[in-house]
């Protein structure tokens, strides 16, 4: 009996700190929001950039050519 009650009594306790650290989780995710909102639109400024266009270009010949040499170096190999 005694130790539910000591049990009732650290539920108690622990509730208003509870809510009290639920406003800071709030701001806490609306700042997570609002970071990931800002990366996002930086993400897609700089996919729309022509540099970026331009070195996606490059990376895709370079890929195409790496994966052509190894096509030939395979039949080689056969």
């Amino acid at each position: 009996m005694i130790k539910s009650i000591t049990t009732a009594m650290e539920e108690e306790k622990k509730k208003p700190t509870e809510q009290e650290n639920k406003p800071e989780e709030k701001k806490d995710q609306n700042w997570i929001e609002k970071t990931e909102a800002k990366i996002d639109e930086a993400a897609e400024k700089l996919h729309q950039s022509e540099a970026y266009r331009k070195a996606d270009k490059k990376m895709e010949d370079a890929t195409k050519k790496l994966f052509r040499k190894a096509g030939r170096l395979w039949g080689k190999l056969k």
